[in-house]
Order: structure tokens, then sequence, then C-alpha cells
């Protein structure tokens, strides 16, 4: 992604944010917020001997980097600054938003390609501040591309799908939890860096862009996982069984050459590119871009649509999340698509102050590919439980069983049991009496 593009999102960004003068307005109530430190999940932890960040530990990192840096510099513009300041607080969080800085939700989106390689025993290195993942060996995709295909074109989409699920989690926060640091900037950023990337990916013009990456990267351990991931993952979705080292020899003559550009992917495969970028507008279906947290009286509710690309083509749902009192949960129907079919999905989640309960079923494609023609059943419980969670600083577990299938935020395609333990740190703004 070049600066160019970094920038028009930002200026869009800016531009969105400070025509809503009620999103700016917010945080009159006295900050309120957590620290996660994810310390271990099994059994990727134990196996991996952590060469990369879970896709859940990276989530509650990057959530509690931003978290601080947020309520850091409201708490500061505010205090020191007055109205506004407490404004063009806001205004430089947003802008801090885009910076591809450790932990945060550049890293994040590298992190969740790096998860899925290092769960197939592919090293690699999380390239944050050039938004890629490098130092991966051309043999390892080569026999990852032979050995699980769906694997490959996961690891393709596993980025954008991160920053998707990062920006539902702030909001459950926000819902849940009574988080309220000031997260549109990274609301309406992650939205736009996701379609305008699958928007990018569909130019007949990425030709040139590819070319250049090409040249600049011509040491194999410089050169990126996929290039445009949205480009790739469409291709391998389309030829699982062509051999990874059909791509082509690099234009170095060293190594083969990754980048699939959109000119190469079949006519029905540039539709369904398209088709994904047309899809990506439904997560703009948010109430929460608009700073609606909540509506109802007694019972209060928010939704929202998600749209993911899938190993097998991609999935649309709907997030209802509601909450009476001490009682809460989502509801989350989901429709899966490949080639032919269309599968049914629910996931449900049943909450209260001291854990959760998530049961989830699902039809999807028997091999988790795009031409499957047969279906598969496949389920989902987990639980989480947060002991002494009334004292500031606790701990918490969560653990998931799942069978075969694609889970959005779960690195493991096939049956899994995983299990995270982690402490949070509870943080609230004092008030100074008037």
């Amino acid at each position: 992604m070049n600066t160019q593009r970094i920038a028009f999102y930002l200026i869009l960004s800016l531009m969105l944010l400070l025509s809503n003068t009620t999103l700016l307005a917010q945080n009159k109530e006295p900050l309120h917020f957590f620290i996660d430190l994810p310390l271990m999940e099994y059994p990727y932890d134990f196996n991996h001997r952590y060469q990369a960040a879970t896709m859940q530990q990276s989530i509650k990192l990057s959530k509690s980097f931003y978290y601080s840096l947020h309520g850091g510099l409201d708490i500061l513009g505010k205090n020191k600054l007055g109205k506004k300041g407490a404004i063009w607080s806001k205004v430089f969080m947003t802008i801090l938003d885009f910076a591809p800085l450790p932990l945060s939700n550049t890293w994040l989106h590298e992190e969740w390609h790096r998860s899925i390689l290092t769960l197939n025993h592919i090293k690699s290195k999380n390239g944050h501040w050039t938004n890629s993942v490098k130092h991966i060996d051309d043999d390892d995709l080569i026999n990852l591309k032979l050995n699980s295909p769906q694997d490959l074109v996961r690891e393709a989409t596993a980025g954008n799908e991160g920053n998707l699920e990062f920006v539902h989690s702030l909001e459950k926060d926000v819902f849940f939890n009574q988080v309220n640091t000031w997260n549109y900037g990274l609301y309406w950023g992650n939205y736009l860096v996701n379609s305008f990337y699958l928007f990018g990916s569909t130019r007949t013009n990425s030709k040139p862009l590819v070319r250049f990456k090409n040249k600049e990267d011509e040491h194999i351990h410089k050169r990126d996982a996929n290039g445009f991931d949205p480009i790739n993952a469409t291709y391998d979705l389309f030829h699982p069984n062509s051999p990874y080292e059909d791509r082509g020899i690099h234009p170095s003559g060293h190594g083969i050459d990754r980048y699939i550009e959109f000119n190469d992917l079949s006519p029905a495969g540039q539709q369904f590119l398209k088709t994904q970028f047309s899809l990506s507008l439904l997560n703009f279906l948010d109430m929460n871009l608009i700073g609606v947290d909540e509506l109802g009286k007694k019972m209060k509710y928010n939704l929202s649509i998600r749209h993911h690309m899938t190993p097998f083509g991609y999935m649309v749902g709907v997030n209802f999340l509601f909450k009476k009192n001490q009682f809460g949960g989502m509801v989350k129907p989901k429709i899966y698509r490949n080639e032919r079919n269309t599968f049914l999905g629910l996931d449900v989640e049943l909450r209260n102050n001291w854990g959760q309960i998530r049961l989830a079923g699902w039809q999807q494609p028997e091999n988790l590919l795009y031409y499957d023609t047969n279906a598969a059943f496949g389920g989902l419980i987990g639980a989480k439980i947060y002991p002494f969670q009334k004292s500031q600083i606790h701990p918490y577990f969560e653990g998931t069983l799942k069978s075969k299938g694609w889970v959005a935020g779960h690195p493991y395609l096939g049956g899994n049991f995983s299990f995270l333990l982690g402490l949070r740190i509870r943080l609230k703004e004092k008030v100074k009496a008037k």
C-alpha cells in the first residue's frame, strides 16, 4: 500500500470525522478502559514457541495499545488544553491511527497473515513499517499450496479479516464493557482501508504497481508473501490444484513471481473480486460509525453487517448485540457462499459480568474449497470466565472447541481445542472534585 493511498485514506477519514461534531463531543464521562495481557494460548504457543501472536492475542494487544494511547491523549487534551484541546487530541488520535506502529492495526493486519503461516510451520517477520510479511522462503509457499490450498487462501485473506474483527471487538467492548475511549478513527479507517484495498485490487492498472514492487524486492526474503492480498487470494481460490510454481519466475530470475495481477485472473475470477468489493460496502451498515453505540430503553441493542472473504468464497452476516441489566449476548446469522452453493450458519453468545458461553453451528463446503458441491455440518462451543472481575487486576480464561470449518478470528480450519490465559487491568479516569 503506497504513501499516496495512505494519505488519501487519512484525508477522507478526517473529513468524515470532522464533519460530525457529535463524534468529536464524545467522552464527557470519566474515561473507562482496560489493558489486556494475553499470556498464553494453547496449543498454538506451545507448538510454535511464540513465533507470532495468535489472532486473539494480537487483537487484545492492539486494543490495549489504542485504549492506552487514546485514553492518555484524551485526558491530556481535556485537562491541559481545555475544550479545543479535547477536539485536537481526537484529530491527533486519528492521525496516529494510520501510523504503522508496533501493535497498531497495521501490525495486527500483518500478524494475522503470520498466524496462518506460523500454524503451517512457516517462519516470517512482521514488516508493519512497509505493510508486508517478509523473510519467507518460496519452498514453504510451494508446500503450503500443495498440502493445504485452503490455508494459502486463508493466509491471503487473514489480514483484512483481522482488521474487521478488530473493529467488531472494539464495538463489543463499548457495548458490553462500558469502554468509552474515542475509537471512531479506527472504525472508519479500517472499513475504508478494507474496501479501498479491494477496490484497488480490481483496477487493471495494478500491473505497474506490482512490477514496481517486484523490481524493488529482488532479494527473496525482502518480498511480501502476497503483494495484493485479495488478488492472490482469488487466484488460489480459483486454482486450488495448480502448483505454486505456475506463477512463473521472478523478473530478477531468482525465485517465484509471487504477486498475481488482476489481468492474470480469469473473467470469473475478476468478477468474483469485483463482487467482493461491492459486498465490502455492507460493512458500513454499522450504527457505531455515526456515534450510535446502543439503542432501546429497557433492553439495549446494536446492529451491524459483516462481510468476509473466506477460504471457500465469502460470508455475509449480521451482528445483533443486546443487553438488559447484567445479562446480554449476541446473535449472528450467517450466509456462506462458494461457487454454486449457499450455506447457513448461526452463532449465539450469552454473557453476564462473570463470563460468556458461545454456541455456533454451520453448513460449509465439505473440503472448504470454492468448487465443493457437498456440504458438511460443523459447530463450536466456547466459554470465557472472568473470576475476581470486580478487582482492578484480574485473570481471565477463554476456551474454544470447534469442528472442521472456517470461523472468523480462529486460525484453525480443522478441528481444534484452544485455551487462552490472560490478565486484565481495568483503568478509570479520576475526576477532580469541583
